[in-house]
């Protein structure tokens, strides 16, 4: 499997994004909110944002970058294929802390295995 994300695996178009955000399904932890929709493609496609109160466009990239990179190395043990959108929250976290965080939504989603 591939390991990096590729353009159909970003969630771009605008009504499927209200779709996902529309849905009721969220799933939360400190600083990470996860959104997720089953769909009928044979893939997963993910959306990474930030609310407007996230200042700091370094800190905001950084995390950004950080989710995208933990996604990029989980992404291989979705079980099924979901629209996912994950909202990030300004706070102090490292790599290995948003590491926990998306693999804590993931298998709390059930999208992936418990260990």
């Amino acid at each position: 499997m591939r390991k990096n994300l590729t353009k159909a695996e970003i969630l771009r178009s605008k009504p499927e994004i209200s779709i996902v955000f529309s849905s009721k399904v969220v799933y939360r932890t400190q600083g990470l909110h996860l959104r997720i929709v089953e769909n009928d493609l044979g893939w997963s496609r993910v959306l990474f944002t930030t609310p407007r109160m996230f200042r700091g466009a370094v800190a905001r990239n950084r995390a950004r970058r950080h989710v995208r990179e933990v996604y990029r190395l989980i992404k291989g043990q979705l079980r099924g294929h979901y629209d996912m959108a994950f909202v990030l929250y300004p706070g102090l976290y490292e790599f290995s802390d948003r590491f926990l965080q998306v693999e804590t939504l993931l298998r709390r989603a059930e999208a992936i295995p418990q260990s």
